[in-house]
């Protein structure tokens, strides 16, 4: 079974820019003192969910992986960590921006990841080779 998919792909290019818009709105809104910094997560959090909906959809639709999302979440929680991690090591973010908060952020993540894998693993047993029985057997 393949990880990677067209669909994996276009996704994580997309979170990606996502998260880019999301760091740069965030950083100006912290470096500014605009206030309303719950706006930018909001509007991220929900175009996430949309274009991982989207291309999980479409990648469900075309291959009979079953994997229960469980490879979307994970190329998200990478692409987030990544360019977060170049964010920071370049210095844009705002003054107030600590990197402790990204760790945390890192700490909680992982362990709905976790949690998401082991559902990956119990959902697994109900598939031959990583692929759905009822599309093998129609």
């Amino acid at each position: 079974m393949r990880f990677i998919t067209k669909n994996l792909a276009f996704f994580a290019v997309t979170a990606t820019v996502l998260t880019l818009a999301f760091s740069f709105a965030l950083s100006a809104m912290l470096a500014n003192e605009c206030g309303f910094y719950f706006l930018p997560a909001i509007l991220y959090s929900l175009s996430m969910y949309a274009a991982g909906w989207s291309f999980g959809k479409k990648d469900g639709h075309e291959l009979p992986i079953y994997d229960v999302g469980f490879r979307f979440h994970l190329a998200t929680y990478v692409q987030y960590f990544v360019v977060t991690s170049v964010w920071f090591f370049l210095g844009l973010n705002a003054e107030v921006e600590k990197w402790e908060s990204k760790l945390i952020i890192a700490l909680v993540w992982g362990f709905f990841l976790a949690i998401h894998f082991v559902y990956y693993l119990i959902t697994r047993k109900k598939a031959i080779d990583g692929l759905k029985k009822e599309d093998l057997f129609d």
